[in-house]
């Protein structure tokens, strides 16, 4: 038989009538591929270490209002952002990974940052795993959380949340420290 003597047999099929094959398929493969992994929860705990200043700056502000000073609470300030994780409140504490992304603050009266950021492990057991943080982050409250949207590596379709609490705040020196505590649910 011909190749083409094939289509004769397959039905034609109008829009509507795709759009539901396609629903029919899509709600019997994606349960199945759900059903053989078990979803796990993941609790994490570590501390971020942010300097605004000096020589191991970590938080750049590159773009602004033109005329204004870039700071964290001046509105429309956009920072690139590259800072250690570590377990343990001390800098020289064992190394967690790094939190990389960006962030800028959206509110008029400058209180809010809208964060867009990776966390990237490097320790032993989540090594080049990561996960993606987003969402507002009302940066001037001792206790903040934001959504875990996604993830990769052991994190794949993560989702979930992390508290910030700010543990420590070094005025002179620009220099704070926040504790971390993520909760996600993954495959």
């Amino acid at each position: 038989m011909h190749p083409l003597m094939a289509l004769k047999f397959i039905p034609k099929l109008n829009a509507p009538s795709l759009f539901f094959v396609m629903v029919v398929l899509a709600m019997t493969t994606f349960p199945a591929i759900r059903a053989t992994h078990e979803s796990k929860e993941t609790h994490l705990s570590f501390y971020a270490h942010d300097f605004l200043s000096g020589p191991n700056i970590t938080d750049v502000a590159f773009a602004g209002i033109p005329g204004k000073i870039w700071n964290y609470d001046q509105f429309a300030t956009v920072y690139a952002e590259d800072a250690p994780l570590t377990e343990g409140i001390d800098l020289k504490s064992a190394s967690v990974g790094r939190i990389q992304g960006m962030f800028m603050v959206t509110s008029l009266d400058g209180r809010n940052s809208y964060d867009m950021l990776s966390i990237m492990f490097t320790n032993k057991e989540y090594n080049g795993s990561t996960l993606q943080i987003q969402g507002i982050d009302k940066q001037f409250e001792q206790h903040r959380e934001l959504s875990v949207v996604s993830g990769t590596g052991k994190f794949r379709f993560a989702r979930g949340y992390i508290m910030c609490n700010t543990v420590f705040v070094d005025l002179p020196n620009a220099y704070f420290v926040t504790q971390c505590n993520v909760t996600v649910k993954h495959y």
